[in-house]
């Protein structure tokens, strides 16, 4: 699901279907409206934790770290677009956040982002639930934390395909490692080197559902230094070889 990330082009709309939606944290510059058509899922974002259950849409504001997770089977529909799209809306909620990012919606709405090349009602639709969600509540965005924790998300969404060490990382942001080392555990809930291969494997995961590149391949270029570093960290994680999962998308 780093899609989004490639798609913060100006004047940009696009809408995807995704069924069980999982995600490591990460964020862009796009806004996203993400509606669940069925089951539930768990969202964090910036640190705090939402459910979104059927029925309900979030939207995450550019520049928020957020992740996703499939609590029962679940399917998704995303609306990403890039904050010049609704421009207005943008210039009314920089630097702030949701009081509640969470909102009812209409399934007749979600049809037309779906199908509709008609940009007009496209942004009707999308200020619709803007609108929604600002009756919610709005408020100054905590950056207590967050100028950090989006400079190490970013750096690593930058670079993951690379050899990057937390070493390296902590030297060119000015800390020590120790310190550094701290904050991401306590920020991000797992190891760095954990956090930068799930990105490793999401564009994995991409390569063997839609091209036929060869295993070794796929692993050097999602950034694994060896196959053998490669299967071990995709068993790992999806308790099935690279090999077995791509036969499995056929």
């Amino acid at each position: 699901m780093i899609f989004e990330i490639k798609h913060s082009n100006n004047n940009h709309y696009e809408a995807v279907a995704i069924d069980n939606v999982l995600c490591v944290s990460h964020c862009h510059t796009s806004y996203e409206l993400l509606f669940v058509t069925d089951g539930r899922i768990t969202a964090n974002v910036n640190g705090r934790e939402h459910t979104v259950s059927s029925g309900e849409c979030i939207m995450i504001l550019p520049m928020q770290i957020h992740s996703y997770n499939t609590v029962e089977n679940s399917k998704v529909e995303i609306s990403i677009f890039s904050k010049d799209y609704i421009s207005d809306f943008y210039n009314e909620t920089k630097d702030k956040e949701f009081e509640n990012p969470i909102a009812d919606y209409d399934i007749t709405d979600t049809e037309i982002l779906k199908i509709s090349n008609d940009k007009f009602e496209i942004k009707s639709i999308l200020y619709k639930y803007c609108s929604r969600l600002m009756k919610n509540g709005i408020k100054k965005a905590d950056k207590s934390n967050n100028d950090l924790s989006t400079k190490i998300v970013i750096y690593i969404q930058n670079n993951f395909k690379n050899n990057i060490s937390l070493k390296q990382m902590a030297k060119e942001f000015g800390y020590s490692y120790n310190y550094l080392s701290a904050y991401f555990k306590t920020q991000f809930g797992c190891g760095y080197a954990d956090y930068v291969n799930k990105f490793r494997l999401e564009e994995a995961v991409g390569m063997l559902k839609k091209t036929d590149k060869s295993i070794t391949q796929i692993a050097f270029e999602s950034g694994f230094t060896s196959i053998r570093n490669f299967n071990e960290v995709f068993k790992k994680e999806y308790d099935i070889s690279p090999l077995l999962y791509r036969k499995t998308q056929i």
